[in-house]
């Protein structure tokens, strides 16, 4: 017992400090003029069908510790995507990525010319507590690489700290610079051909973003509407004007391109394609399964297999082509939080992994539910892009969150 005063005072416990979680929700003070300021940067899609994809009144803040902790898993699994792909390779059995017998020839050619890469996307489950899951990685088609490279980049260097406007004293996004020094690593010649679907505002915007990167690494960059791409025998696949493509970034998968008419012609062009078709086996969620195969019970990876009786409780099936959330199928879970399959995919093969949600933030309209997209160049992690949901999800349809480090 202690006394104060003379007066006899019951011993006294400090309180243990609360430890600060790896992840918080900031409300701010709403901000409707940013998106329209960040439209000089290309971002002109921020509010498509008046709908609010850039967050006007939040932000997500981190610590240095689950950023470190980020940037680790993703160096981590990125070996071990690299050691699960020559695996494949090595056993030569496609049947569960989903692909063609003519798209896998052209993985493999691929892979054994050991084609470079210029980026892909982590998708990671981030706990409070720190704990990091992954729930798949994103080599073809990556979205909201504009939004994670320069637009939040320059929300947080225009937004003054406080509280109520911005907190935080950094940001993670090392993207910009790291895509600039990447591109003399690809070995490609100095005319690159950009490529999508003209009518996509946001895939064209992707696309102008990379093609100024290309052109401060010292390249000629010029757009090209993916539908434009033609072929004339001699000279292989060709612009409209008839010059050869030798060199194409294509914001378009390579399953889709093998499905089309002139899918035929693939094998046969001298193009060389950025991604490289040999990244299909990384995009594939059927890597998934053969992680877990060849490293149970590795603690940032969750069980997954082609067999769903192999996976313990509620499950999530992921098709092995499939893009931007569509076509998931959850069992097992109150609510049934599936989406919807896309019309005109290609079909493949189902993989599941153990269901494993999504920790739910408290919004004034409810939870929110963000995903963590780790950016990688090369093989170098280089930053963050947050996207949240009110569902359990996630999908193109949902909000870009920017973030900060405490």
């Amino acid at each position: 017992m202690q006394h104060f005063d003379g007066v006899r005072a019951a011993a006294y416990t400090p309180a243990m400090p609360r430890p600060t979680p790896a992840i918080a929700r900031h409300l701010l003070r709403r901000d409707d003029d940013f998106p329209h300021r960040a439209e000089s940067l290309g971002f002109r899609f921020h509010s498509p069908d008046d709908r609010e994809y850039w967050a006007r009144d939040a932000c997500y803040a981190l610590t240095p510790e689950a950023i470190d902790a980020l940037e680790a898993a993703a160096r981590e699994l990125d070996g071990m995507i690299a050691a699960a792909v020559e695996h494949v390779v090595r056993r030569g059995d496609y049947a569960a990525f989903g692909f063609t017998d003519r798209l896998a020839a052209l993985v493999e050619a691929s892979h054994h010319a050991a084609e470079p890469s210029l980026y892909g996307r982590f998708d990671f489950r981030l706990a409070p507590d720190g704990g990091i899951k992954l729930f798949e990685f994103n080599a073809e088609t990556p979205a909201a690489l504009l939004e994670a490279a320069v637009v939040q980049l320059t929300w947080f260097e225009e937004t003054p700290t406080g509280p109520q406007t911005r907190p935080g004293t950094d940001q993670w996004s090392r993207i910009d610079d790291a895509l600039v020094a990447r591109w003399p690593a690809l070995r490609l010649p100095s005319l690159i051909h950009f490529a999508a679907e003209h009518e996509r505002d946001d895939e064209v915007a992707q696309v102008a973003y990379l093609m100024a990167t290309a052109r401060e690494a010292g390249h000629e960059a010029a757009f090209l509407p993916v539908e434009d791409i033609s072929w004339q025998p001699e000279a292989g696949f060709v612009t409209p004007g008839g010059a050869p493509l030798r060199a194409c970034f294509k914001l378009y998968p390579w399953d889709w391109l093998d499905a089309e008419e002139g899918g035929r012609l693939l094998p046969l062009g001298r193009t060389r394609w950025i991604e490289p078709a040999r990244r299909m086996l990384h995009a594939s969620k059927a890597i998934l399964a053969v992680l877990w195969s060849m490293f149970p019970g590795h603690p940032l990876l969750l069980p997954a297999s082609l067999d769903r009786t192999a996976i313990d409780g509620p499950a999530i099936g992921k098709p092995a082509l499939g893009l931007e959330g569509h076509g998931m199928r959850v069992e097992g879970v109150p609510g049934d939080p599936s989406t919807e399959i896309a019309e005109g995919l290609p079909s493949s093969p189902t993989i599941w992994q153990q269901w494993a949600p999504l920790p739910g933030h408290a919004t004034p309209q409810g939870d929110a539910f963000p995903v963590m997209g780790v950016w990688m160049v090369g093989d170098e992690p280089c930053g963050l892009g947050i996207r949240e949901g009110e569902e359990l999800v996630t999908t193109l349809e949902d909000r870009f969150v920017p973030h900060v480090v405490l």
